[in-house]
Formats: structure tokens, sequence, C-alpha cells
């Protein structure tokens, strides 16, 4: 090549292509954006239905549902149903509020689902005289549905405070903490597993009670499961025959020093009545009793009673985690409680026969 020569500019490449991979990103970005946003508005609109035919169906067993405000939202990713200012009435005249419910539910998991109640709530229900108000600062539970009903329930309020009014000793009832949590029991059918624990409850309708107190308990009801399927409880027990049968596997009270746990079987009767056998044992016992004392009157002669069966059996007292403790039998008779022979106190009816 001589210094005269000079070389062609090399021509530059054509964009076309790469324009038009671009303009075919674009169009499947968007064709996929379309079907997405058709896909939740189709399921939004199955959501919306399956509401209204819920609501429906319980409006035909008698229970009206009503809120101030319906809404479904939630795109792209999410459904968000939100109820405010719920309202419910029955048919006995029972009526209920509360400030609002929402529910969320991932498009990929609907069966899966988080609700959030708003404080308020209120209850009242002329024919038992029981009415009353509770409030919190959160409360939220996890439920998981399989094909026909609901399969597990996850519920935690925090500082719950309860005012009660009516045919029952009038105050505030509050705790730090509650919990509820419910399944069917693992490697069984149709056996229905609960849980809940109360953290610092108070009874300031029972003042002499000065110490806070922390619930347990863990029971299992067998053809319990139906009660998640929408079944009631007075149906329940009432189609199986002899009583629904309860396991209770642990029953626990702590007040201050003392403990008493219960275990034992117990069977729910169709007048509403408890009746079973359970053995009660009782941790630092004297301590337990000498902080029920407050509740019973110098004329009842409960408390003396209670007193002499608990030191009679002192001597026999064995460590159980350390702790100096004695069982007593205890029977329950259409909800009369006896502590071996010595009766002291009656379970009230968990429904009214006939109801």
């Amino acid at each position: 090549m001589t210094d005269t020569e000079i070389k062609a500019p090399t021509p530059p490449k054509s964009p076309k292509r790469s324009r038009r991979g671009y303009i075919l990103l674009l169009v499947a970005v968007v064709v996929v954006v379309a079907g997405w946003s058709a896909a939740w508005a189709y399921g939004r609109s199955v959501l919306a239905e399956q509401l209204d035919l819920q609501l429906d169906r319980m409006a035909g067993q008698g229970l009206e549902l009503a809120c101030a405000d319906l809404s479904i939202a939630g795109y792209p990713f999410r459904y968000e149903v939100a109820c405010r200012e719920m309202r419910t009435a029955d048919r006995s005249g029972a009526t209920g509020s509360l400030g609002g419910l929402d529910a969320v539910a991932l498009i990929y998991n609907p069966r899966h689902a988080i609700f959030e109640a708003h404080s308020p709530a209120s209850l009242a229900v002329p024919l038992s005289g029981l009415a009353g108000e509770i409030t919190w600062d959160t409360a939220r539970a996890s439920m998981k549905f399989g094909q026909d009903s609901l399969g597990a329930l996850d519920a935690v309020i925090a500082k719950p405070e309860i005012t009660l009014a009516g045919d029952v000793p009038d105050g505030l009832v509050s705790a730090d903490k509650a919990e509820l949590h419910v399944r069917e029991a693992p490697g069984t059918a149709g056996i229905l597993e609960g849980f809940v624990t109360v953290d610092s409850l108070s009874l300031a309708a029972l003042p002499e009670l000065s110490q806070a107190i922390m619930l347990r308990g863990h029971a299992r009801i067998d053809g319990g499961m139906g009660l998640l399927g929408g079944a009631d409880l007075i149906s329940l027990v009432r189609a199986s025959g002899d009583g629904l049968p309860i396991d209770l596997v642990l029953g626990e009270a702590v007040l201050g020093t003392g403990r008493a746990t219960a275990r034992g079987n117990l069977v729910l009767a169709g007048d509403g009545t408890i009746s079973g056998a359970l053995d009660l044992t009782l941790g630092n016992a004297g301590a337990l009793v000498r902080a029920l004392k407050p509740l019973f009157s110098a004329q009842d002669r409960t408390y003396p009673l209670l007193e002499g069966v608990v030191n009679s059996l002192e001597p026999a007292a064995t460590e159980i985690d350390g702790v100096r403790s004695i069982t007593i039998p205890v029977t329950i008779t259409n909800g009369l409680v006896q502590l071996g022979l010595l009766p002291v106190g009656r379970v009230p009816p968990l429904f009214q026969a006939g109801t």
C-alpha cells in the first residue's frame, strides 16, 4: 500500500436487528402484564362471588353480616379484602361489631390467608344477659384452608382488655397476650387439637386476686374437625350421640408460686353440661390455697374444707420438677365439680338445652 492509497471506511452496522429485538421484548412484556392483569381481575371476580355466596349462606343459617365498606385490592401479587365497621346479628338477637377486618392472600397461594382485626369489638347476647366490649393493641391470625374447610388456625392477640357486664361479674379482664392454635392432630383423622395460652391474666372483677394468672391448655376433640368445617358446637355434640369426647392433655393455671395442673377425659353432653374424671396436681398447694382464700366469704365453709383436704394430703406430696406437689382426683358430674368427696363448685353449661 502506497502513501497515496486511502483505506475505505468501514460502513456502520445496521441497527434494524437490535431494534427488532427490543420491540419483541417490549411486546412480550406487554403480553405478560396484560395476561397477569387479566388473571388477577378474574381471580378478583371469583373471590367477590365467593364472598357474596358465603354471606348469603350465612344469612340462610340465621347469621347476618354486613360491612360499611367491603373492598378487594392488592394488585398485582396479592388479594387484600377489607371490611370496615363489621356488624353481625343472629336469630336469637345476639349482636356483635368489629372495628374492621383485613385479609391478605398471595395470588400464588390463595389457600393461606393472613387476617388482622381492628379494635374495638363488642358483643351482646340478650338470652344469656352477657354483654361486653373488647379492645387490643394487635390481633392477627393465620388461616390455612383445605379443599372444603379451614385446615389450621393460629391467632395472637396483644394486650387484650375485656369489659364485661350483665349476668356475669362486672369488671375488666386483661392480659399481656393470648394465643390460640388449632389444627388436625398429626397422624389422626377427624381429631381436632387445640392449644391456648394466656399470659398475665388480670381479673378486675376479683380484686382479691392481686397476682396475675398464667393459663395454658391443650386438648383434643374426637370428631371435632367438623368445627373447622363450619359445623356449630351444638349440632356436633348432638350428632355424636353419647356426647362429644374431650381429651384434656393439659390444663394449667399458675398463681404466684402455686400451680394447678389437670389432665383427664371429659364428655360434653347434649344439654351443654360436662362430665368426666381428672387428675388435679397442686404444686406448692398450701401457697395456692392461701392465694385463693380471699375469694371465699367468712360464712362459706368450702375454704376450710379445701384447706383441710390439702393439709391431710401434704404428707403424701412428691417432688415434680423440683416442686412439692399433691394429686387429687376430681370428678365432674353434669357440671358439678368434686375434689374427692368434697363439692367445690359447678361448671355452667356451655349452651342451653333446646337452643
